[in-house]
């Protein structure tokens, strides 16, 4: 899964094709991170089932990592992400190009042996109500 570095152009990219942006927050030292980026992203994005409806990356809230907002500025993922109070990783955002929720949040990874069918679960959901906002 690739690192989110400029919004700006993620969200211009989901705006001309309709699709969802799937952000995982995360953190370097953040073992269930790596979980949910090699077991369920791994197999959800290798089955091509979401192919062209979904933009999926994500975006470290460690120290000193940036990202270039909607309006092209440099800030701290940490001031990107604190409208979201994300402070536990990992958490998996579904958002429209506006940086608005189109669908419920996963936070933690408290049962994994149910997890892509969450995952895909809000992945429907946040699909349907972009739809449904066009």
């Amino acid at each position: 899964m690739d690192k989110i570095t400029n919004w700006s152009r993620i969200a211009n990219q989901a705006h001309g094709s309709g699709h969802v942006v799937v952000v995982m927050v995360d953190q370097e030292d953040c073992p269930y991170c790596r979980q949910v980026e090699e077991e369920f992203f791994s197999a959800i994005l290798a089955s091509g089932q979401y192919q062209g409806i979904l933009s999926v990356g994500k975006i470290s809230i460690d120290a000193g990592e940036t990202i270039i907002d909607q309006e092209g500025q440099e800030i701290s993922t940490r001031e990107f992400l604190a409208e979201y109070g994300t402070n536990w990783t990992p958490t998996v955002l579904f958002l429209d190009h506006q940086k608005r929720e189109v669908a419920d949040r996963l936070t933690g990874l408290l049962t994994p042996d149910y997890y892509v069918y969450y995952l895909e679960r809000s992945i429907n959901s946040a699909i349907r109500n972009l739809q449904s906002q066009s």
